[in-house]
């Protein structure tokens, strides 16, 4: 019997000890939830300004409905100057060996063409020296060949030793081509060889292998030295030709769909804003940079006085076809910092307290402190609180979108409905007592 008592004790012990973790549960959350719903009050409150109608007067505020416009206009974008890859060249050689000379400084204009260095290396000589015995022997065999074949015309001579000779002249035609190749490799010409008869003279061979310039362009930086032993892999001379340079501007993917190739494009840089540059868009990215939440929208550029250099900032307008869209008035967008936000005026009435102003009398000298208390207290009296009805404003949030010169399209990031009265004209002083009202909360 005692043992049944105390298990029934050690049961009502334990549920009373699960009652009490419930109901301290419940009280947590409870609180929790009564936290966030004072931050949400807060934070609605910090969000909003009541006005009396005198003061909506005197401050010169104006709205209008929120509505659909159409737009006209342009997207606004930032990017970067890079260079076009078909005008971009690093130049090297394509055979081992000893630079003997170089003929540019870094900072020289070349053309296509122009030798830049001549490289030392005894392939060339041997690769000539293989090109004229080839040479000889494709012509003896040539010659024996048809002397052979007119022989053989005349049913004199050995048909066996026609088909050697015809295997020989056929294997010299391919000795020949195969030394001629080499010789175009290594840029040499055998024009200068044809009347070269002695093969065992090695002076008026060519000795060095010219480096020239691929395209035309600016020498951005020379890579190598006079003595120095290259390699095919070794970069000697960085060509860049700046007359044509390509714009990588950055597009939000809120705007993508109004982008697309052959939209006209403007362009300004920081270090010069009032020369505007123009040119359309040539590709839009098919890739998506999820870091940036961008596409990249490449623009061409002519550049021939070359005053847009690789890696400047630019800011570009992006001009695009009417649309129909939400918008607002550019006057009605406020910044703060990289946010944005409009006003609204709302149906909402509240109290709100206007402290009527007092002037302070100046006190004269050698009146005595109960006098001066005394008209401490009469002038307190005399300051009474109104309360006075309030419209209310609110600060919406919004992210913006495409342009022209008189409206900005915005994706409210608050709630927002079409109809709602949007303040136009005013909005800095809404900001100002917002600020007010905010340095007023901090003080309490």
């Amino acid at each position: 019997m005692n043992l049944k008592l105390k298990h029934m004790k050690l049961l009502l012990m334990i549920l009373a000890l699960l009652l009490i973790g419930c109901n301290n549960e419940k009280t947590n959350e409870k609180v929790e939830a009564e936290k966030k719903e004072e931050e949400h009050h807060e934070d609605e409150h910090s969000s909003e300004v009541a006005l009396t109608e005198e003061q909506i007067k005197l401050m010169g505020i104006e709205t209008i409905k929120l509505d659909l416009q159409n737009i006209s206009g342009y997207i606004k974008v930032n990017g970067e100057v890079s260079i076009n890859p078909d005008q971009e060249s690093k130049v090297g050689s394509i055979i081992p060996g000893r630079i003997k000379k170089i003929y540019v400084k870094e900072g020289s204009f070349v053309k296509a063409g122009q030798v830049l260095a001549s490289i030392e290396n005894l392939d060339l000589v041997n690769a000539q020296v293989d090109y004229l015995e080839a040479k000889h022997e494709y012509e003896h065999t040539k010659l024996e060949y048809e002397r052979q074949s007119k022989l053989a015309n005349d049913n004199i001579g050995s048909k066996k030793e026609l088909q050697k000779l015809k295997a020989d002249y056929e294997h010299a035609i391919i000795g020949m081509k195969s030394a001629e190749q080499k010789l175009i490799s290594y840029r040499i010409s055998k024009n200068g060889l044809e009347n070269y008869e002695d093969t065992t003279d090695h002076k008026q061979l060519q000795r060095y292998y010219p480096i020239t310039a691929p395209i035309s362009g600016n020498i951005v930086s020379r890579l190598a030295t006079v003595g120095q032993f290259v390699e095919p892999t070794t970069d000697m001379f960085h060509i860049v030709n700046t007359s044509t340079v390509f714009v990588d501007l950055n597009v939000f993917e809120k705007d993508l769909p109004y982008v697309s190739a052959g939209q006209k494009v403007s362009l300004e840089v920081s270090v010069n804003p009032y020369e505007v540059y123009e040119g359309t868009v040539t590709y839009v990215n098919k890739v998506f940079d999820d870091e940036k939440r961008t596409v990249k929208v490449r623009v061409a550029i002519n550049n021939k006085r070359e005053k847009l250099l690789p890696n400047m900032f630019i800011s570009a307008k992006i001009y695009i076809k009417q649309e129909s869209v939400l918008a607002v008035p550019i006057s009605a967008v406020e910044s703060e910092g990289e946010n944005k936000y409009i006003f609204v005026k709302t149906d909402e009435v509240k109290e709100i307290e206007d402290h009527a102003e007092h002037e302070e009398g100046e006190h004269k000298e050698g009146e005595d402190k109960e006098d001066e208390h005394k008209k401490d207290e009469e002038k307190e009296g005399e300051n009474k609180e109104e309360h006075k009805k309030g419209i209310v404003f609110k600060k919406i949030r919004v992210n913006t979108g495409i342009s022209d010169d008189k409206f900005v399209q915005v994706f409210p990031i608050d709630e927002l409905k079409e109809g709602e009265e949007i303040v136009v004209k005013g909005t800095f002083y809404l900001k100002s007592e917002l600020k007010k009202d905010e340095l007023g909360e901090d003080d309490d």
